[in-house]
């Protein structure tokens, strides 16, 4: 064995079945256009990659991720004949077996102990890396300009582009490329107006182009039974701070009529680093109820975002794209959204 390996490396690579003299490589970058993606693990052997997303409890988050990310990754170097996908953690949630099946993900469960030395060696401290969110190319669907044209024709169904340009203060020109693209692209139509052509397909390219865990910071295990009790007392708390939050996704999507509730996640935007570090006090050892899922936004959802009951949300718009932005796990819950979009106000 190497000097370098380390205890850690050694338990994966006789566990996975890799030669001691494999290549270890932590915060592994993927290159997706103009973003650069981190996989928690990565091990050259030979001809073979191996990519392993390292989470306490693995679930289908975890899962989709790592699946998602191997679908992300461009060419590889002329080396790799091979792909492994791997998902290593504390212990793996019983509805997920299956679905790791599907996908040919291989499961890895850690020893407590050793998964806080992997988790350490894994991962930077933030203040050592402070986080620095995906550039979007300003032409994307998910770009916040023509995210605003998508959810314009959802609502309101304009007559023309010209009609369009004048609604959403967008350009007439940028707006007539952005509808172009998205026709191109078999997402809209125009008959009797700008309409969506293909839900399925709008909601495939946004978890594609934009896929929510790109802006995901930590998930703090926290006491709560429930998602609902874990949004009621962290925005009680974040309101008497003064504290610039919104939440968003399935947590969001339920003030919107969606009829799909999750109460095993709580999803929550948080601007400020300085602040995140109080959301840490609801952090407890053992996984059980809801857990908080912090996420750092590209972009000003502070602004638009909604307060219900004093809950502060992000605003429809955005709750659609984060939902789809979740890939498969929020796709339900985004169709569920489009189906009761109207001309009211959101």
């Amino acid at each position: 064995m190497s000097p370098e390996v380390t205890a850690e490396d050694q338990f994966m690579l006789e566990k996975l079945g890799i030669a001691h003299d494999a290549q270890v490589m932590r915060g592994y970058p993927i290159r997706v256009g103009d973003r650069e993606l981190l996989v928690d693990i990565a091990i050259k052997s030979g001809d073979t990659l191996t990519l392993i997303e390292v989470k306490s409890r693995i679930n289908e988050d975890a899962i989709y991720r790592i699946y998602a990310l191997s679908h992300l990754i461009g060419d590889h170097p002329k080396e790799i004949k091979r792909l492994r996908l791997v998902c290593a953690g504390k212990s793996l949630k019983y509805s997920s077996q299956e679905l790791t099946d599907k996908l040919g993900i291989e499961i890895l469960v850690l020893p407590p102990k050793l998964y806080h030395s992997i988790v350490l060696t894994a991962t930077t401290p933030e203040e050592i890396s402070p986080y620095v969110p995906f550039k979007l190319s300003p032409s994307g669907i998910t770009s916040e300009k023509a995210w605003k044209i998508v959810c314009t024709i959802l609502a309101d169904k304009p007559l023309n582009i010209l009609a369009l340009s004048r609604q959403t203060g967008i350009s007439y020109g940028w707006t007539n490329t952005i509808i172009h693209k998205l026709e191109n692209s078999e997402i809209i139509r125009r008959e009797y107006g700008l309409m969506i052509k293909d839900v399925d397909r709008l909601l495939n390219v946004v978890s594609w182009e934009r896929p929510l865990e790109g802006f995901h910071i930590e998930t703090i295990n926290t006491g709560f039974k429930t998602a609902t009790d874990c949004m009621n007392e962290v925005a009680l708390n974040l309101n008497k701070r003064g504290v610039d939050y919104a939440f968003t996704a399935h947590s969001s999507a339920l003030y919107y009529g969606s009829s799909i509730v999750r109460d095993d996640f709580a999803y929550i935007y948080i601007p400020d680093a300085s602040e995140r570090s109080f959301l840490r006090t609801y952090s407890v050892d053992k996984t059980s109820g809801s857990a908080l899922k912090i996420y750092v936004p590209d972009r000003d959802v502070i602004k638009s975002s909604k307060i219900f009951n004093g809950i502060r949300v992000v605003d429809y718009c955005q709750n659609l794209l984060d939902l789809a932005g979740l890939g498969i796990d929020g796709r339900t819950s985004a169709k569920d959204l489009v189906n009761k979009i109207g001309r009211k106000e959101r």
